[in-house]
């Protein structure tokens, strides 16, 4: 079953990942309006059009947010006013990601779709599809892990997912996959 059937109440966060992590405001989850695929995501995220959304967004992009998410069916969003700064999240980069010695290290939570695996994967890395995620797999609450994707997008969404369900040991792996395998 979708973790979102029942929620009548979301706050999405539609800046950039990294402003995301930087400055994350408690109970949103990420849904990055440039760098991915906003309505893809939005809808799979949130299958109830009669959800009430409140949306976190620049002011560059808050306009053409609304009217997208408008678009989509969903007839209850509007934009929430920030009245924080809000509080940073746990991330790394590669770099730090390949000096942490391996006895030291969390977990390493893999959220690419299976197709992906076939390009290679972080050793002993627990896999995890986001979309698996989204039907109700959780990883195991009591664990820290650092969390990565292809390139960053999916991992933050599943971070502040997670996050939201009450899993809060989570380190974000800056660029993902590709990124790491571009440093080796």
């Amino acid at each position: 079953m979708h973790i979102f059937t029942d929620r009548k109440h979301i706050i999405i966060d539609t800046r950039s990942a990294d402003e995301f992590l930087e400055h994350h405001i408690d109970g949103s989850v990420f849904v990055g309006f440039s760098g991915g695929n906003f309505k893809y995501w939005l809808e799979l995220l949130l299958p109830d059009k009669n959800a009430d959304i409140e949306v976190i967004a620049t002011v560059t992009d808050a306009d053409k947010v609304i009217a997208i998410i408008n678009e989509l069916g969903y007839s209850n969003a509007k934009l929430m006013e920030l009245n924080s700064a809000g509080d940073v999240l746990a991330h790394l980069s590669t770099d730090e990601f390949n000096n942490i010695k391996q006895s030291d290290a969390p977990a390493v939570l893999d959220v690419r779709e299976v197709n992906e695996y076939p390009q290679g994967s972080v050793p002993h890395a627990e896999k995890l599809p986001l979309s698996d995620i989204l039907q109700g797999q959780l990883p195991n609450k009591d664990k820290q892990y650092i969390v990565h994707c292809g390139s960053g997008y999916r991992s933050v969404i599943a971070i502040s997912l997670l996050k939201l369900l009450g899993h809060c040991k989570l380190i974000n792996l800056d660029g993902g996959y590709q990124q790491l395998m571009a440093k080796k």
